[in-house]
């Protein structure tokens, strides 16, 4: 009877363990899971910030183009370009440099015309 009794509270005991195990084993994987998830969120926006800065170099560099009042928005190689500039050719310029950017897939150009006395 004493043996049957062991037997009993150790089978008990090894399936309470084996739950507790089961258990630990998917919070661990749901733990890694966001891990990860978190990883590639921060490395898709450091790819987006990446972006953003060699548009923002590419518009420095392009001669007879006022920058100053352009904002650069990029988010999985889509690139926005917001802002406002002094004469209409210079939407078509800025556009036209942020395309020849690697890695831009397309331009949302929304730049529009200063308003005179601003």
């Amino acid at each position: 009877m004493m043996r049957l009794s062991i037997l009993v509270v150790t089978c008990s005991l090894a399936a309470l363990l084996s739950t507790d195990l089961a258990f630990a084993q998917a919070t661990s994987d749901s733990n890694t899971q966001q891990s990860m998830d978190r990883k590639s969120k921060s490395a898709i926006r450091a790819q987006n910030r990446q972006l953003s800065k060699a548009v923002r170099h590419a518009l420095y560099a392009t001669k007879g183009l006022n920058y100053s009042n352009i904002a650069i928005l990029s988010k999985d190689g889509v690139v926005s370009l917001v802002g406002s500039v002094p004469d209409n050719s210079q939407i078509q310029l800025a556009g036209d440099a942020a395309k020849r950017v690697p890695k831009v897939q397309s331009v949302d150009n929304r730049l529009v015309l200063e308003e005179e006395g601003r």
